[in-house]
């Protein structure tokens, strides 16, 4: 007796869930910033002088000490909404892949032009609050490019394709669960003996990430290679970033700042007992899912024999 192997194969769902799923990772991006009492932040060139005023509620934190929380927010939401487009079924399809980032980049959209707005309307009328306000939504535009780049190769490009950007995600996916166990909390964290342990978080997804793409193509190989520079390039991009824009000595001096975002970098770059551990770390990871794989692979095979 034969059975039709087309019964094992779940329905594709309509396009309009894609749009859905698309909204949905976008929201789960924001949550560590939605639960933790969405107002903004003080602003340094704020229309007041009361510092214990509560501000408008906003979806983004813009703020210049929390740059690298803009662009964490947004760029997991894009994986967020990749990955659920993609667990739909293998590859959903350019058309559901369209629609996955169509609804991302409608509820990202509306947070950057929503918060952009409300900040615009506590800021003191001078030229330095357009600078400044300018700046921001710059940086949050540009995690808006990465993010829809993101889900556009987790949904619906190849495994290789699919592996650079599900690493991309993991690295920012360590600084998220970093802003979650801190944002709700402010200074009195209490998670704040374990807060360095996420430091190897985004690592550990790397290496899961290798994992999950393989290692048996020359695209899916290079796609663990830059998972591994990404490993090593991206956290001293977010120091560098974060301790530039949280100078407020430089916030009248740009060009000054930005060298100094530099100097941080290339300090922080060339640190090897933090760049080599990250690495060790991901390698190790990707060693032993790719292991796990092969056995699981072989068991399977037998099985069917």
């Amino acid at each position: 007796m034969t059975t039709d192997p087309t019964l094992d194969v779940p329905p594709r769902r309509r396009v309009a869930w894609f749009l859905l799923f698309g909204a949905l990772g976008a929201v789960v991006g924001l949550l560590p910033w939605l639960t933790s009492g969405p107002f903004l932040p003080l602003q340094n060139l704020e229309d007041t002088d009361d510092v214990s005023r509560l501000g408008p509620f906003v979806l983004l934190p813009y703020s210049q000490y929390e740059i690298t929380t803009i662009i964490v927010l947004l760029v997991v939401g894009g994986a967020a909404a990749g990955i659920i487009a993609r667990a739909q079924r293998s590859r959903p399809g350019v058309l559901r892949g369209l629609a996955t980032v169509g609804g991302l980049a409608v509820v990202q959209l509306v947070a950057i032009v929503q918060t952009a707005l409300a900040t615009w309307n506590v800021l003191q009328e001078r030229f330095e609050s357009i600078v400044y306000l300018v700046l921001l939504t710059a940086v949050a535009v540009l995690a808006f490019v990465v993010s829809l780049f993101v889900a556009s190769l987790a949904s619906t490009a190849p495994r290789a394709g699919a592996g650079v950007a599900l690493s991309i995600g993991a690295l920012a996916t360590g600084m998220w669960v970093g802003a979650w166990m801190t944002l709700p909390f402010g200074a009195e964290a209490p998670f704040a003996a374990v807060l360095p342990l996420t430091f190897f978080l985004g690592p550990v997804l790397v290496g899961a990430a290798i994992a999950w793409t393989g290692v048996d193509t020359v695209g899916r190989v290079v796609a663990g290679v830059v998972g591994l520079a990404l490993v090593w390039v991206v956290p001293p991009l977010a120091t560098a970033l974060a301790s530039a824009a949280g100078t407020r000595v430089l916030a009248s001096d740009l060009p000054e700042m930005a060298d100094y975002g530099v100097n941080v970098f290339v300090s922080a770059l060339t640190q090897p007992e933090l760049g080599l551990r990250s690495i060790g770390v991901t390698i190790a990871v990707a060693v032993v899912g790719l292991v796990l794989r092969r056995m699981m692979a072989r068991r399977r095979t037998a099985a069917t024999a």
